[in-house]
């Protein structure tokens, strides 16, 4: 079974968006790139803050020649998981599939400094960039609060997109929705697959964040200046904008 555990984000700002997790959530910072892209942890999952480039360089596939994504637009860019076996995995993509290895280099400069946790990149029928790693994100596999638990993805159809996910990953559905969404789980950590699109472009929309005690989360957070919205048909769960304006919904 595939493990849904990284989601990246292209940042202005990667040390605001690294601070702001940490104070809030808890989570570690575990990897500082050259280029200044950083990586945190919740002990399961992986949240990469990938600096963005004004400046053109050549692009090679899905990434540009100094290691850094090709898409350099502001917000979440891509989602990754973790899989028993990188061989497995790949005969497993159909034939059509875009795909390539990620560039083991970041900034320009290559070396384990540089070492990019994916091993393979493939964009979906639905144009969603997607790592493969069986080296894993850099977490343990430690399953602690809070963490990330969720990520919600909007697709022109869900049901197409459940049988792919399924079949490459063998994510269960434990969910079907009346507006067509679909929830699966990798036994932890959920992908929604959802034909609602709450951002000017598709693909990922936001994630969640799974805590502890919901009050105390609230308080900490509106005590930090940031705020806080009601999450419509769900009392118990919030939702706020990170520092760089990435959705994030918080729930028990």
């Amino acid at each position: 079974m595939g493990k849904l555990r990284h989601i990246a984000f292209i940042s202005k700002e990667p040390k605001k968006l690294s601070d702001f997790y940490q104070k809030f959530f808890d989570l570690e910072e575990v990897k500082v790139f050259p280029s200044g892209s950083r990586m945190v942890i919740d002990g399961l999952f992986n949240l990469a803050f990938l600096q963005q480039h004004a400046a053109q360089v050549e692009v090679i596939g899905t990434h540009r020649a100094d290691g850094s994504e090709a898409n350099q637009v502001q917000g979440i860019a891509h989602y990754g998981f973790m899989v028993d076996s990188l061989n497995d995995a790949v005969a497993k993509l159909p034939p059509t599939l875009r795909r390539g290895d990620s560039p083991q280099v970041s900034g320009g400069v290559s070396g384990p400094e540089a070492a990019r946790p994916a091993e393979v990149r493939f964009i979906d029928p639905w144009g969603n960039n997607v790592d493969i790693s069986s080296r894993g994100f850099l977490a343990r596999e430690e399953k602690r609060l809070p963490g990330v638990r969720l990520a919600a993805v909007q697709v022109t159809d869900p049901d197409k997109a459940c049988e792919f996910y399924k079949s490459q990953f063998e994510l269960e559905v434990i969910r079907r929705d009346p507006d067509g969404s679909i929830l699966l789980s990798d036994g932890t950590v959920k992908l929604m697959l959802t034909p609602k699109q709450t951002l000017d472009r598709g693909g990922i929309q936001y994630f969640g964040i799974q805590v502890e005690n919901l009050q105390d989360v609230r308080q900490r957070l509106a005590g930090g200046g940031v705020e806080v919205f009601p999450v419509e048909g769900a009392s118990n769960q919030i939702r706020i904008s990170d520092p760089e304006g990435n959705q994030v919904v918080i729930s028990e």
